[in-house]
């Protein structure tokens, strides 16, 4: 059971790039974040000597570590080629996650390109019924996280992603609030729209479900297809402040991954955000 709500970056800190992992991890813990997203999206790549370094200092120093896999992965494509390398990609991340001690694997579930949206889901989801296979097979000690994604061409609504959750025991849904906000047309505007999307999760898959849940935030810039790009939180929707407040009413215990251009700036605004509103 997760004992306090956590903030935390996607990558290392910007004031630490190309630093070892650790020190992000080090940097992490000293302002009072208590979680770090390994960032393998264009690859699963951790050198053999630090594996046990990175374990150890965020045991170490309370840090809940998650992991971001590459993006090449679509498991809704009926290509096996394209299976094949969604699989390997998925395999690598929760092979190296469970080295690691990283609880969650964040990936994007795949596009419907010319497939009907029940089909893609349908290929999504047998695809990733292969890889639980596996891990429950090799006794991989970690969760898939399906990501809400940002464009409209993207498996990833809300439903779907929840959908997914029931259906296998080892998903859990990632909840990227600036992806479900740019794919419904700008719809999370006030403190009730983000308890109706809580509320759903808690419908869907029980309140267990939002014990710990892992999700991301930023603002974001959208189109009518959906996302364009991330934005700083201040001056951007949606407003983190209104799930702020929810936060400290419900006294809910998320990870909160902050993907700002402003990465370790806008994930100490958010924690200050939440810890005046509790004084």
């Amino acid at each position: 059971m997760e004992t306090k709500l956590r903030f935390g970056t996607a990558g290392m800190p910007l004031v630490l790039k190309g630093r070892p992992l650790t020190e992000g991890i080090q940097y992490c813990s000293d302002h009072g974040l208590g979680a770090f997203e390994l960032e393998w999206v264009r690859g699963v790549r951790v050198r053999k000597s630090d594996i046990s370094k990175i374990k150890q200092t965020a045991e170490k120093l309370d840090i809940k570590l998650s992991a971001h896999a590459p993006y090449w992965v679509n498991c809704a494509s009926p290509i096996e080629v394209k299976q094949e390398t969604s699989f390997r990609n998925l395999w690598q991340s929760v092979k190296m996650a469970n080295t690691l001690g990283v609880k969650i694997v964040v990936f994007h579930p795949g596009f419907y390109q010319d497939l009907q949206k029940k089909e893609a889901l349908n290929n999504t989801l047998e695809l990733l019924k292969q890889v639980q296979e596996k891990m429950l097979d090799d006794n991989i000690n970690v969760f898939l996280g399906a990501e809400t994604t940002g464009k409209k061409t993207q498996v990833g609504n809300l439903d779907e992603v929840l959908w997914l959750s029931k259906k296998l025991k080892k998903l859990k849904p990632v909840i990227d609030f600036a992806h479900i906000h740019a794919r419904n047309n700008g719809m999370i505007k006030t403190k009730q729209d983000y308890e109706n999307i809580i509320d759903k999760i808690k419908e869907k898959l029980g309140i267990k479900a939002l014990d710990g849940m892992h999700c991301h935030f930023s603002g974001i810039q959208y189109t009518d297809k959906g996302e364009r790009r991330h934005l700083p939180i201040t001056g951007n929707k949606p407003d983190f402040r209104q799930l702020a407040e929810l936060l400290v009413e419900k006294n809910y215990k998320f990870t909160i991954i902050c993907e700002s251009p402003l990465l370790e700036r806008d994930a100490l605004r958010m924690k200050q955000m939440v810890e005046r509103l509790r004084k």
